[in-house]
């Protein structure tokens, strides 16, 4: 092995284990609200929040490419900046900043919230027919998206700052951001909640004050880890090329988001189809295959920091070792979860419900939950190579393909197999997230 990996894993397990509980973390939240609504007199209250959390967490996940595309840019242009301190040769007139696509993001992302936060009324009544909430629970959801949409620009300028974060390689200031804005939010929960007696409403204050102290801690970490103030001229950051190019990486994940986003509730829908106890099974399996995939998504961020870094610092050798330590640890981290998925399912199950019905409609899929986990790490850390050099377009042709020529096809051809045909179907298709941007990167990578 070359004497350079041992430093190598130490980067990326520096970047990756922070992100982990950063990602960890943000399940809780939804467990704190379901444990402290779900105590209240009236069951309304609960269904409120979940209506009008799904659909703020839709809107708002979709915009999830500000923190990506912010990641993507800013590493590369750490290596740029490498490159030039090393090659002084390679230094051209005009060059970008990281500081400069900071700015950048931060003023898409303030667009892009005031313009959600204005879009939501508008979609609001149409959103709670569609998902059929009930006389009692409509208003308290309504109400609930009402003090929630406010939250949209500091959400989306945090998604940037994050982002910004990841890119230079300060994870522990992402996780602190992070952390304390959930912590907030579960401190604020009690006192809105439990305290003050707001039921919905409360968890809608609770959630709005702790991302906007989200986004103060942000500003403070950038003032404490940034040079914005070296922007001293509107021209160094501005830019309509360097714009159209962001604009450009945050296109093609945008697509690739919405269309992930479609295969989820199309997944979850036809469950819903089969019968309210499948449903239940099926939301229990994800849970547990979301919550590996959190943590394999630590590598994925320490792949997007890193390699778009070697990236753009043009040094090929580099990226193919990170490439290839993060796609190992990745490997051998989804084996040690199908490994203990395998083992002991019907325990985690049962864990996780104890109502007998819902844990027998689980167990009989718990061998797709394995099957998925081993199959689907690929697609995470390919999306973060992907990510981290800008090969965003690649990630987008890989989803469409992903959902038109595999999900979708695969989910109609095997109706007549019930749940384990969806199943399928959703195997299928995030292993042909991962095999598609595997082959492209073969083909593609620069170096050979």
């Amino acid at each position: 092995m070359p004497t350079v990996q041992p430093s190598i894993n130490r980067r990326i397990w520096a970047i990756a284990w922070p992100m982990m509980l950063s990602s960890m973390s943000v399940p809780l939240l939804g467990l704190v609200d379901t444990a402290l609504l779900g105590h209240l007199e009236s069951e309304q209250f609960l269904g409120a929040v979940a209506i009008g959390a799904n659909f703020i967490g839709l809107m708002y996940w979709s915009f999830g490419f500000l923190r990506m595309g912010t990641t993507s840019l800013t590493a590369q242009q750490r290596g740029a900046e490498k490159l030039v301190s090393t090659k002084p040769g390679h230094d051209q007139p005009g060059s970008d900043s990281s500081e400069a696509i900071l700015a950048r993001s931060l003023l898409l992302a303030l667009v892009l919230g005031c313009f959600i936060a204005l879009l939501v009324p508008l979609l609001t009544d149409t959103v709670l027919r569609w998902m059929q909430a009930s006389e009692r629970v409509a208003p308290l959801a309504a109400e609930y998206i009402a003090i929630r949409r406010y939250s949209a620009p500091a959400v989306f300028m945090t998604f940037a700052i994050s982002g910004w974060l990841v890119g230079t390689q300060r994870a522990r200031a992402a996780l602190a951001l992070v952390l304390t804005t959930n912590i907030a939010n579960i401190v604020l929960d009690l006192v809105f909640i439990i305290g003050l007696g707001m039921q919905s409403a409360g968890a809608a204050w609770a959630t709005l004050l702790a991302e906007l102290l989200g986004l103060l801690l942000g500003l403070y970490l950038l003032w404490r880890h940034s040079s914005l103030a070296r922007l001293q001229h509107w021209q160094q950051w501005l830019n309509a090329a360097r714009f159209r190019a962001m604009l450009r990486v945050n296109y093609h994940l945008l697509v690739r988001t919405i269309l992930l986003l479609f295969v989820f509730n199309f997944f979850t829908a036809q469950g819903s189809a089969m019968g309210d106890d499948i449903l239940a099974g099926n939301a229990i399996l994800l849970q547990l295959a979301l919550f590996s995939a959190f943590v394999l998504d630590g590598f994925a961020f320490a792949a997007e920091a890193l390699c778009g870094e070697a990236y753009g610092a043009r040094s090929w050798a580099a990226l193919q070792q990170i490439t290839r330590r993060c796609f190992y640890w990745s490997g051998y981290t989804a084996l040690a979860f199908a490994i203990v998925y395998a083992l002991t399912g019907d325990l985690l199950i049962g864990l996780l419900s104890d109502v007998a019905v819902v844990v027998t409609a689980a167990s009989p899929y718990k061998g797709w939950l394995v099957a998925l986990t081993l199959c689907s790490f690929v697609a995470y850390i390919m999306d973060g190579i992907c990510i981290g050099c800008g090969k965003t377009k690649a990630m987008h042709y890989a989803m469409w393909f992903s959902t038109t020529v595999v999900f979708l096809p695969a989910w109609w051809l095997s109706q007549a197999w019930g749940n384990h045909g969806l199943w399928l179907a959703f195997l299928l298709f995030n292993t042909a997230r991962g095999a598609s941007l595997a082959f492209y990167w073969q083909r593609a990578r620069p170096g050979g």
